[in-house]
């Protein structure tokens, strides 16, 4: 089965649902894939942030429409079978898009078979510490996809890791505490949960060696591939 398939059918079986996707190391790369996805079944699909992510002219969506303001986005009739980005324009930062009033998403989530939001942010880094405020996950997720760059394995922490200072190396311990910690790839995550360790296709890791409380998946997106899986 490809990576893809096998994350929606994971976490949104039915089809049918929010998904908030956190970590780093390819969110974007997933959050556009699992849309394609589901929109190629047939379902309505609006992609989101509830942070920030980067503006349509420097990542192809792959979407049928691009709204950056609440009130086109809220006139607007999906289809089935429809992709829908909306995001508001970052007044400060061209290359970026920001987040909806989260009373937006309110009214947006309901029509819309399967939302997908990018709920956190790494400044590109292939893995994440977070802070107190992030990641920004909403009450209406029904799965939760944590997201983790293979790429940083065996290279040093101070490197790869956004919000952590260490001068130490990226290996299966400090993985295990990334997992583990309340800080680290699970927090806030809610309904249905699994870890993709994204970017297989660069670095292989010993994922059975991990502790997980949660399936975990070593594949690439780039690919469509899964290289192992533990859990599943």
């Amino acid at each position: 089965m490809k990576l893809i398939e096998t994350i929606a059918g994971l976490l949104l079986p039915e089809g049918h649902g929010v998904m908030s996707i956190t970590g780093a190391g390819g969110k974007t790369s997933t959050m556009t894939a699992l849309a394609r996805h589901f929109r190629s079944r047939g379902h309505g699909v609006l992609i989101t942030t509830t942070t920030k992510i980067q503006s349509p002219k420097l990542h192809d969506y792959d979407v049928d429409h691009v709204f950056t303001y609440e009130q086109d986005v809220l006139s607007h009739s999906p289809l089935a079978g429809e992709s829908v980005l909306y995001a508001e324009s970052a007044l400060m930062d061209p290359k970026k898009l920001v987040s909806p009033r989260l009373e937006i998403l309110d009214i947006l989530i309901p029509r819309y078979d399967v939302v997908l939001i990018e709920a956190d942010g790494s400044k590109g880094l292939p893995l994440k510490y977070h802070t107190s405020r992030d990641p920004v996950v909403v009450a209406q997720t029904d799965a939760t996809l944590a997201v983790i760059g293979a790429s940083a394995f065996a290279d040093r922490v101070d490197n790869t890791c956004f919000g952590f200072e260490s001068d130490g190396m990226v290996d299966i311990p400090f993985l295990d505490f990334l997992i583990g910690a309340e800080e680290g790839v699970l927090k806030r995550a809610r309904g249905r949960s699994a870890i993709l360790v994204n970017q297989a296709d660069k670095r292989l890791l010993p994922i059975h060696e991990l502790h997980s409380p949660v399936p975990v998946l070593l594949g690439s997106v780039r690919e469509d591939r899964i290289y192992d899986s533990v859990r599943i």
